[in-house]
């Protein structure tokens, strides 16, 4: 490292205690919306080949230019000290080690470069060498084990791809650019699926995993003559095999017109360019996906989902054996959703990551699969696990704080936290105390639920309540910090937050979580009525006569069916939800997902069925008011859902207010969108039941 840089490093980190100490003379304040734009938000690790350091990417949002820049960072595990390794006035992501712990590759979008380019920068500093730019961006980097090639993947035009020569990237980077310019924007299509969450399917790109030669920077195609999308998400997901030859890659295998569900498989790839595929889990036709090597490179390590209807349906471990061409589940009994896969260094143990009881604890296995998962470390809920011989690296957070970088020695001791990014930040923030409570729910079974209390909390005092509506159906309200529905700053005003896992929840059984399947109102209303009742019982505080529910996607769907069944609620709030089953087959997935197992019916096969759990259906009943709130780019919840549902109420003189974001998709993710979305829903809350309204937000132009 040279002088300058090392004085930069060292005045950096100064700085960053500087406002600890000071936030502490400070009174402290309620959060804000705005205050979600000042959280930094820390990437996904990567370990060094020998365990000791950890590279990752520190995103930071401008309020005013209405969008993030990205850094890269290095952590050493021992000492938890951290440096920058990058400048961050671009977007530096996806770090990868060299294997010999010298070089890291990332993707950026930096300076000139129009796509993301692939980089590779020494991990002592100084400047990156760009290696490749492609007209449609480079993604997941990853180095073959002789520290001479990198794998990653692109998108082509698969009719303009018949080699990777100049005059060939030429024509295909002049081809982009007309499709971007041209002032014809039809799109047409004959195939089942079409469109993905916010953008449209029919430019036919197609994925390729490529192969550069680091000293040379020649290309050589692994997947030469692929004409589609691996999965239709645009994600890739491989590993590399421990002696390099070979790569484990997740492809869809429906082939178009896509008219069978997505089947994901998992298929082996030469790394010499032959572009022979060996598909692995021809024996499953539904999801095969994570594929991870062991660490002998005899076996790859994969989640499964075996049956149509998997609404619900815990993501299983199974193991395919290379030398018997065959495939074994393992953990077969765990009712656990298994993430991140992967053994330690020796194979002696599998860890992994799984939902459960409203956290994600890490877990240890047997390397077969057999015997009770043991809990490594289980506070709060911990995402992108990494491990290099028996030491492993996390991300984990929790309500009152966002992800940091943790590590854990996985043959003993705590895990310890290593960064602290936000803490200056939040050292100045009042935020309430937080509660795990259960109650019995729909037919007794026991549901947990989350709850917030507002900053300065008086028991001797009277506050409303506001009841949050989870997504998915089949997710689960973690501990973990929101940079979306935040639960923290929803309590701000002055309210008691409930956030329930009611039944379809994710993490507490594979039942429980398919339990609504054929009626997804039923038991979740009554969770949620039971929660009332619970919360009025146990904490006096709260104002019974206020009481207000807000959800998303299916929270929103959960609202629009609580309009139509009780008067339990002064108001609601419905962003991006289903309010009609009809209008929801002209969504990016719902053609598969929406089957008769799970909505009871479908238009063509038992409709009546359909009709009674459709929300719309009981339009007759509705008359608490609505906000309704709705990103125009939301394909995943079609926007006419939402101003459908808002002139039904309006025709019904329903009091009601709409707001739309042409820009946004299924989730609301730009600053000032997102600040504002903030603002309607606490000013609509605060004419209904109280609490204290949100000033206007202005905003300033960017310099």
């Amino acid at each position: 490292m040279n002088a300058a840089l090392t004085r930069f490093v060292l005045v950096l980190a100064f700085a960053s205690l500087v406002p600890v100490a000071a936030a502490a003379d400070q009174p402290k304040r309620p959060i804000t919306a705005q205050d979600l734009w000042a959280v930094k938000r820390v990437g996904a690790p990567a370990l060094s080949p020998d365990g000791r350091q950890a590279a990752y990417s520190v995103q930071e949002w401008s309020i005013e230019k209405n969008k993030p820049t990205a850094a890269l960072w290095l952590t050493d595990v021992a000492s938890a000290t951290s440096r920058r390794l990058t400048a961050g006035t671009g977007s530096d992501t996806a770090p990868a080690w060299s294997p010999d712990g010298s070089r890291i590759a990332f993707v950026g979008k930096r300076g000139e470069d129009e796509m993301a380019a692939l980089y590779v920068i020494a991990v002592g500093g100084g400047e990156a060498e760009k290696l490749v730019e492609l007209p449609y961006g480079v993604a997941v980097p990853a180095w073959l084990p002789d520290g001479k090639g990198i794998v990653f993947a692109t998108q082509v035009i698969p009719e303009l791809s018949g080699s990777l020569a100049k005059a060939d990237l030429a024509a295909m980077k002049k081809e982009a650019k007309r499709r971007k310019d041209s002032k014809m924007t039809a799109y047409a299509s004959e195939y089942r699926q079409y469109r993905w969450f916010d953008r449209n399917l029919t430019d036919n790109l197609a994925n390729r995993l490529l192969r550069i030669d680091v000293a040379s920077k020649a290309l050589t195609e692994l997947t030469p003559k692929y004409d589609r999308l691996f999965q239709p998400s645009g994600e890739v997901r491989f590993d590399v095999a421990p002696d390099g030859r070979h790569i484990a890659l997740a492809l869809n295998s429906t082939p178009p017109p896509y008219a069978n569900q997505p089947n994901l498989d998992i298929v082996l790839v030469p790394t010499d360019g032959s572009g022979a595929f060996a598909n692995l889990t021809v024996d499953n036709p539904y999801s095969d996906d994570n594929p991870r090597f062991a660490p002998d490179g005899r076996s790859v390590l994969y989640t499964r989902v075996a049956t149509a209807n998997s609404q619900g349906e815990l993501r299983r471990l199974w193991q395919h054996r290379l030398a018997e061409k065959r495939n074994v589940p393992m953990a077969s009994s765990v009712d656990l959703s298994i993430d991140n896969p992967g053994f330690t260094g020796d194979g002696n143990s599998l860890v992994f990551l799984a939902e459960q009881q409203g956290r994600v604890p890490l877990f240890r296995l047997n390397p077969d699969g057999s015997g009770t998962p043991s809990v490594l470390f289980g506070e709060g809920s911990s995402t992108a696990l990494d491990v290099q011989g028996q030491q492993a690296v996390f991300l984990n957070e929790h309500t009152g704080r966002p992800a940091e970088l943790f590590a854990m020695d996985l043959r003993g001791g705590p895990a310890r936290q290593l960064t602290r990014f936000n803490e200056a930040l939040f050292a100045g923030l009042d935020l309430g105390k937080v509660e795990s409570h259960e109650f019995p729910g729909a037919g007794g079974d026991t549901v947990q639920m989350w709850v917030i209390y507002p900053p300065g909390f008086d028991p001797k005092k009277k506050y409303p309540l506001v009841q949050l509506l989870h997504g998915g159906p089949h997710t689960m309200v973690r501990d973990a910090f929101s940079p979306r529905w935040n639960s923290h700053v929803f309590a701000s005003p002055g309210y008691i937050v409930a956030w329930v896992n009611r039944h379809g929840s994710t993490g507490f059984g594979e039942a429980f979580a398919r339990s609504i399947n054929g009626a997804w109102g039923d038991k979740p209303t009554e969770d949620v009525l039971k929660a009332n009742d619970y919360l009025f019982a146990t904490i006096p505080a709260i104002d019974r006569d206020n009481v207000a529910a807000a959800g998303a996607s299916y929270g929103g769907y959960l609202a629009t069916w609580l309009l139509g069944h009780t008067k339990a609620f002064k108001t609601l709030v419905n962003h991006a939800g289903v309010s009609d089953l009809m209008g929801q087959y002209g969504a990016d997935i719902t053609t598969y997902g929406f089957t008769r197992e799970v909505l009871g019916g479908t238009p063509w096969d038992s409709p009546e069925a359909m009709q009674r759990n459709n929300p719309v259906a009981y339009a007759a009943n509705f008359s608490t008011p609505m906000l309704i709130t709705h990103g125009e780019k939301d394909y995943r919840v079609p926007y006419g859902q939402g101003i459908a549902l808002y002139g039904i109420l309006q025709t019904m003189r329903v009091p009601s207010r709409l707001v739309v974001f042409p820009d946004e998709n299924h989730w609301i993710l730009s600053p000032q969108n997102s600040i504002y979305w903030n603002y309607e829903v606490q000013n609509w809350l605060a004419r209904y039941i109280g609490g204290k309204p949100m000033a206007k937000p202005e905003f300033k132009a960017a310099e």
